[in-house]
């Protein structure tokens, strides 16, 4: 499906869905417990994913006016399909690696590209048997079991911390996780959270976490949050096209709520009453800026199209982990804002980007959600933009066009 976005001004108010990474991270925590209820779960592609895989491991839930779980009394084994998302494919590597049997873990073609060789190196030390291709991208097969000790790993991606995090506690032996090169430090803090939440006992000491062996897990109830990566999206409508405002959105742990504090940088008018759970984002004048984006990957594409509005320079850095997300994002994001007529130059670990000068044109989502919302927003201030396969959207913001129209938009299923 190809979308059609045009100038428009937008105004409205407007409720972001819930958090993805929360949503998968208390599906998984609800599927290892004996009876939790999730209440504001995110239900997208990349979150019945996980459900998905908490059936296949043996848990049951019913969904009435929230998730109610029964946790697995065991975990099962089997074939386990993980569509597009990365996130299921890693905390279940870790998780089938406590089965008595063999399990297969595969996904879709963007799946079978993302590498997973330092947490197939890690499972495989602590005593799991891991079995894949050289990069051990999908499809893997996974045995146990997980005995638990003293490990280093890479973490390329924080999902291969996370993956760890929840399988530790159930190992035979205590466990010493050492973590170097970290990136997207909050995403593992949204997992520590879930894990608290969980009755998980753990100790932090810098990057080194001391885990407890033979723990249960205890989830009762949780509530996600709503998604701020998601958020960013309308976020970036009100201060390039009009005037949104937010319902829903109040604090938490995720690192994506950095994008209110990034947008007031490049002069955007932002204003969040964190106790209301209300944020407004007005139409605003922006100036470029440098950003760090070791701790923010998914912000990036919005962070890249606020630049191709504002005047001087925008430096995107530190991104270089985004090579191996649903595609390189360095790379799409890259070639998006050329077809557009913004002058933009690559770097290995991000982007440099010279406002002012946008264009109509087509550019393409190359399956990634993220992507393609980015671009449909930077359609608001350009003559026409079409974003092609545009229903990938669908990953964690279904809605997301139903919510541009409301808001005004002019968008057109071409």
């Amino acid at each position: 499906m190809d979308i059609t976005i045009y100038r428009s001004e937008v105004e409205g108010v407007a409720t972001p869905p819930p958090s993805k990474s929360y949503t998968h991270r208390a599906f998984l925590s609800s599927a290892l417990s004996r009876h939790s209820e999730i209440f504001n779960p995110l239900i997208a592609e990349d979150t019945l994913a996980t459900l998905r895989c908490c059936k296949g491991i043996g848990a049951r839930f019913f969904r009435h006016r929230c998730f109610e779980f029964f946790g697995c009394d065991e975990i099962k084994s089997g074939y386990f399909y993980v569509s597009n998302s990365g996130t299921t494919l890693r905390l279940f590597m870790g998780i089938l690696s406590l089965s008595k049997g063999v399990s297969v873990l595969d996904g879709d073609e963007s799946i079978r590209r993302r590498p997973n060789l330092e947490l197939a190196k890690a499972l495989i030390k602590l005593g799991a048997k891991v079995k894949g291709f050289r990069d051990f991208s999908a499809p893997i097969i996974v045995g146990g079991i997980l005995k638990g000790g003293c490990v280093k790993i890479r973490a390329i991606s924080s999902q291969f911390v996370s993956a760890l995090l929840f399988s530790l506690p159930l190992a035979k032996f205590d466990s010493e996780l050492r973590v170097i090169d970290v990136k997207s430090k909050p995403y593992i803090d949204v997992t520590l959270h879930v894990l608290e939440e969980s009755g998980i006992k753990l100790e932090r000491e810098g990057n080194t976490f001391y885990i407890e062996c033979e723990q249960e897990f205890r989830l009762r109830r949780f509530d996600v949050p709503a998604d701020f990566s998601s958020a960013s999206y309308l976020i970036a409508s009100g201060v390039l096209a009009g005037r949104v405002e937010l319902r829903g959105v109040y604090d938490s742990r995720q690192g994506d709520k950095a994008i209110v504090d990034i947008v007031r940088s490049m002069g955007g008018e932002v204003r969040w009453k964190k106790e209301d759970g209300v944020l407004i984002a007005e139409k605003s004048e922006l100036e470029g800026i440098e950003v760090d984006a070791g701790d923010t990957p998914d912000l990036v594409p919005t962070i890249a199209v606020l630049g191709a509005v504002a005047k001087g320079r925008t430096v995107i850095y530190n991104a270089e982990h985004l090579r191996y997300k649903e595609t390189n994002r360095i790379e799409t994001t890259y070639r998006n804002l050329k077809a557009l007529g913004v002058e933009v130059e690559k770097r290995r670990d991000g982007l440099v980007i010279k406002g002012g000068n946008i264009r109509g044109g087509v550019v393409d989502s190359y399956g990634d959600h993220r992507i393609a919302m980015a671009f449909a927003v930077l359609g608001l201030v350009a003559d026409k933009v079409t974003v092609k396969n545009a229903e990938v959207v669908s990953v964690s913001f279904p809605n997301f066009f139903d919510v541009l129209k409301d808001l005004g938009a002019k968008v057109e299923i071409v």
